[in-house]
């Protein structure tokens, strides 16, 4: 009979192989070192408020201005912008690529939005279907600027916010002390400043206007 205790009788033993000497602590630390370049990165992308594609939201740079700033729009109905044209505005779009907004882009709708003003997230669709459906009257173009960005408010970030509503016209980012905004004499939201082939202010608007009145608008601005 042959029993576990027996059947190894006269066999040889098993030898321990030979350790190599080699530790796995220089592949952990590297490892570890890895990691936190990665985390390091990623805090400083969230930190900037911009991506890896070089986008900061508020723009790093400060916006550039020249020319008088429009004054500031308290009464629709009596507008002193009315007549006077916009200064250049000059800065960067969502795609972080250079873009201006002046005179010489007239006729033009301009048209503000903060990512957390619930009267924007209203708006924007509404336009984004006017584009799909009618479209802007040839001659007119359609700019925006997303401002008054802050990390703490609901959409944030605004580029991603505009990706997911089909947003498509050039948009530029205003920086961290809105200068575009107050550029264009503008403190609420939506925002439009409605100009004519010269660049001079025909109409401001603050708050949702309907894709009629928008279509009517813009129309009227046709050369």
């Amino acid at each position: 009979m042959t029993t576990k205790a027996n059947r190894s009788r006269g066999m040889p033993r098993r030898s321990t192989a030979p350790s190599t000497g080699r530790s796995r602590a220089p592949l952990l630390i590297g490892a570890g070192v890895i990691v936190l370049i990665v985390i390091a990165a990623i805090a400083a992308i969230v930190l900037s408020g911009g991506s890896s594609s070089g986008l900061a939201e508020p723009a790093n740079a400060a916006i550039g201005v020249s020319g008088d700033p429009l004054p500031a729009l308290t009464d629709p109905a009596s507008d002193p912008a009315v007549g006077l044209a916009i200064p250049t505005i000059t800065g960067t779009d969502l795609a972080a690529e250079p873009m201006t907004i002046g005179p010489a882009d007239g006729p033009a709708a301009i048209v503000l939005l903060a990512h957390w003003c619930s009267h924007c997230q209203v708006e924007v669709p509404v336009l984004v279907d006017f584009l799909a459906t009618t479209g802007m009257p040839d001659g007119v173009e359609l700019v925006a600027i997303s401002t008054s960005i802050n990390r703490a408010q609901p959409n944030y970030p605004p580029s991603a916010w505009l990706e997911r509503e089909g947003w498509t016209p050039p948009t530029m980012v205003d920086d961290s002390s809105s200068r575009a905004l107050a550029a264009l004499g503008m403190s609420s939201f939506p925002g439009f400043v409605f100009v004519d082939a010269e660049g001079r202010v025909v109409q401001r608007i603050t708050g949702e206007i309907s894709a009629d009145a928008f279509a009517q608008i813009v129309e009227s601005l046709a050369p």
